[in-house]
């Protein structure tokens, strides 16, 4: 039996049928997740984060006009291949050896902020920021 449970929205409610597909290319054009937020469409764009900083910040533009959108979430994930090690963004550490995952407005452009309190440079990774435009 294969059938679909909706809500009164129309949303799916049945969990063994995917809600959303779609492909996501790093560093590609922002691409519609399927989901509505407030009636509507939420996009997701993926940037690489080419090398973590040491001790300090790194900014990487995202090319989305902070005045067209708004920021649903940021999220991201750092990784280090020499020993398969994998971090959350952001990272609160017990020992104080954070790193803060954030956004910063250039020219009405938005950019990831990454900051650390350590050396981190043996790390690259990759954010995701999911928004809707005004």
């Amino acid at each position: 039996m294969n059938e679909v449970l909706k809500d009164k929205n129309g949303n799916i409610l049945n969990p063994k049928i995917p809600r959303y597909e779609y492909n996501l290319y790093t560093n590609e054009e922002p691409i519609k997740t399927g989901r509505k937020i407030n009636g509507k469409n939420e996009y997701v764009k993926r940037v690489s984060i080419p090398q973590l900083p040491n001790n300090g910040s790194l900014e990487i533009g995202t090319g989305l006009n902070i005045n067209e959108i708004k920021v649903i979430d940021l999220k991201g994930l750092a990784y280090r291949s020499s020993d398969n090690t994998y971090i959350p963004l952001p990272f609160i550490s017990m020992a104080g050896i954070n790193i803060g995952l954030n956004t910063k407005v250039i020219d009405n452009i938005l950019n990831i902020l990454i900051e650390t309190s350590s050396d981190r440079t043996n790390f690259t990774g990759w954010a995701e920021v999911s928004f809707i435009y005004n």
